[in-house]
């Protein structure tokens, strides 16, 4: 996946490092910095690496892009006191925190800010961006980070709102083909405003849905080979991650809403 590298710029700006004791690991721990923070449970992690990232040129861009200036703070298991703190996205799950103003200038981030604040403005019926579309393309929903792989299925989408944001979280796949999915190929994404409007929040966690296989094969693929048979697949797909329970993923997607839920960003 080709956003992934965009974790590079993040390593390199470390300002804090919490690992959190395992005694504490029975109640939900809580990160902050400068006025934002969230709260979250073990199964999300026992470690939060805390970034100030400085932003890339305006125009960068594809995958290698720094993108602009962002807080992250990235989550992952127990580490020795010694061990290399992982980089956003070698990591299981990321929350970054950008200032709508710094997104000016970013043309890809400047289209996913706008994109998501029509969404919040009419809140359309969010079914219409899960469904496939002509050709089996779906209707993107706003991802800020860069858009060098496609969203191949949208789903679960939902809106989340609280006292300090609003914003939408939804299953994806990212592809750069036509492939069927592995159990280890989805991400849950949350794309949200502040109330003032002064900061974009997103948080991607990758997730196991162990209703799909382990692997899939090139001769899986070929299965797919047509059109209608990927808009077929595509539909079951959603059906299949629609229809299951929260808790039969790993992370559980309730642990994840739970944590979204309780971001602040100092403007309530």
């Amino acid at each position: 996946m080709g956003w992934r590298s965009n974790g590079s710029a993040a390593a390199a700006a470390v300002l804090l490092l919490v690992s959190l004791p395992a005694i504490a690991q029975d109640e939900p721990s809580t990160i902050s910095l400068n006025g934002m923070g969230f709260t979250f449970d073990e199964a999300l992690g026992a470690s939060v690496n805390v970034a100030q990232v400085p932003g890339g040129s305006p125009g960068e861009v594809g995958p290698s892009a720094v993108g602009p200036g962002r807080l992250t703070f990235t989550l992952y298991g127990p580490r020795q006191e010694a061990a290399k703190v992982p980089r956003a996205f070698d990591a299981p799950g990321v929350v970054r925190f950008y200032r709508t103003a710094d997104l000016a200038g970013h043309e890809w981030q400047s289209r996913q800010l706008a994109d998501l604040r029509s969404l919040l403005d009419e809140r359309p019926d969010l079914g219409r961006y899960t469904a496939a579309g002509e050709g089996g393309a779906s209707l993107p929903l706003p991802f800020v980070l860069d858009g060098s792989a496609a969203q191949a299925i949208d789903a679960r989408a939902h809106y989340i709102d609280t006292p300090d944001l609003a914003g939408i979280a939804y299953l994806t796949v990212f592809r750069q083909g036509l492939y069927p999915f592995a159990a280890g190929d989805f991400w849950y994404t949350f794309q949200g405003l502040s109330d003032d409007g002064e900061w974009y929040v997103a948080a991607d966690f990758q997730v196991e849905a162990d209703m799909f296989p382990a692997k899939v094969t090139k001769k899986d693929a070929r299965r797919l080979g047509s059109t209608n048979r990927w808009i077929e697949y595509q539909e079951q797909s959603v059906q299949t991650l629609d229809g299951a329970a929260g808790e039969a993923f790993k992370p559980p997607l309730t642990s994840i809403d739970d944590l979204v839920r309780s971001i602040v960003t100092g403007s309530s």
